[in-house]
């Protein structure tokens, strides 16, 4: 597996907000990273499909397997990321972290767009696993996507890895600062990106 890592601050205007947008195929460790951001820094607003998923989980019958309402989770998470983008940052030093797979081109380009629009400087994180690894994550988590699902996000990801992997440390479409990084070295980016955007807020978070 390829991964490259540069820890560079993230580049950012005069006034504007952070932006994060965290990628990889299905079973990546994307929620597993979020949720240890989280944990790690407080002051961080988080947007996980997780939390709509476990949201959503206790509204409905029980017994119903989660493939029956999986768009509907999927509906909602994107929805509040989109209320969330467009809500522009509150003030100078506001940074939303938010979980989005991400292997679309088109999608990642309209992301990145409508948060410089909104007042947001975007960063673009990609977690880069192995299609095995990604596999067995999906396994751990207990919960897998359609194989045709998967095996689309994957033939995207599969094509445009170098691209990205090349670009990452530096800007590139549209995205003030991208990033390719491994399920073990993606935390660390991570609470770095935070603490140069927003370091005495969230750094000093209890």
């Amino acid at each position: 597996m390829t991964v490259v890592v540069r820890e560079r601050a993230t580049v950012r205007g005069a006034g504007t907000g952070t932006f994060v947008l965290v990628g990889g195929v299905p079973g990546a460790g994307k929620s597993t990273a979020l949720a240890r951001v989280a944990g790690l820094r407080p002051g961080v607003r988080v947007l996980d499909s997780e939390t709509a998923r476990r949201d959503l989980r206790g509204r409905v019958p029980r017994g119903v397997p989660y493939a029956v309402y999986r768009p509907v989770v999927h509906v909602r998470h994107l929805a509040g990321v989109v209320r969330a983008v467009l809500g522009g940052p509150r003030d100078g030093t506001e940074l939303l972290v938010v979980h989005d797979p991400a292997t679309s081109r088109v999608r990642r380009w309209w992301w990145a767009c409508l948060a410089r629009r909104a007042g947001w400087s975007p960063v673009l994180v990609m977690v880069d696993v192995e299609r095995g690894e990604a596999l067995s994550g999906q396994e751990v988590r207990g919960r897998r996507v359609r194989a045709r699902a998967f095996a689309r996000h994957w033939r995207r990801w599969a094509a445009q890895r170098a691209g990205l992997v090349a670009a990452s440390g530096g800007a590139a479409g549209g995205w003030s600062q991208v990033h390719v990084v491994g399920r073990r070295q993606v935390v660390g980016l991570l609470v770095g990106v935070v603490d140069a955007a927003v370091p005495v807020r969230v750094r000093g978070a209890r």
